[in-house]
């Protein structure tokens, strides 16, 4: 899905006010943005008085960042999704493991590490050609391939296996019902109803112990 990107100073750009999701700043207020009349395809990334927004096709949710800019925000976007690729999950999800990433790179004590993230954004660029966030899939998976075992493709690749697979509303997707120990354990309350995975042999459980 194609980023627009707004830069600071366009007449288009306006913030949008922030209310809590996952104990983050993510709008929800679907109603006030439709009636804004801004049409816009997909998702997209916009900086207003020195802020970094993503924000969700027809404006139906935004996420704040604290220490990105729109580049690094877009590259870090597209990365995490070209790591774990999934059509059915929205930029939503994706847009999650960017404000972990960004929420730790905030600060003066975490200079280092927003400006291991920005040698990686210029690296990827490099390496795509040009725009890793213009690329095609192919591209972008070749480009990342090249930044293997570096502090930018270890950060992003990390945090997208911990912040995406741990949101409740993607374990939906899969089909996984959560932690179980809530419930009483797996035994009695649907272990064995799992659709997305295969059926295992016979041999791999013992015998019910009488």
């Amino acid at each position: 899905m194609g980023i627009t990107v707004f830069r600071r100073g366009d007449s288009r750009t306006r913030a949008p006010r922030t209310e809590g999701l996952h104990g983050r700043r993510f709008l929800q207020d679907r109603r006030r943005f439709l009636a804004t009349g801004l049409a816009v395809a997909g998702t997209y990334v916009v900086a207003h008085h020195g802020t970094t927004w993503i924000v969700g096709a027809g404006r139906a949710w935004a996420a704040e960042l604290q220490a990105f800019d729109t580049d690094l925000a877009e590259t870090v976007l597209h990365a995490s999704r070209a790591f774990y690729p999934h059509d059915f999950l929205s930029d939503a999800h994706y847009a999650k493991v960017v404000q972990d990433l960004d929420a730790e790179a905030a600060g003066t004590e975490n200079a280092a590490k927003l400006d291991a993230l920005r040698d990686g954004m210029l690296a990827l660029d490099q390496a795509a050609g040009g725009s890793f966030a213009k690329a095609d899939p192919e591209q972008r998976e070749a480009a990342l391939a090249t930044l293997a075992g570096t502090p930018f493709f270890d950060s992003v690749r990390g945090k997208t296996l911990v912040s995406l697979y741990s949101q409740s509303e993607v374990w939906e997707h899969f089909g996984y019902e959560g932690p179980s120990y809530e419930r009483g354990g797996y035994l009695f309350s649907g272990f064995d109803d799992l659709s997305w995975l295969p059926n295992p042999p016979p041999e791999a459980s013992p015998p019910v112990q009488q």
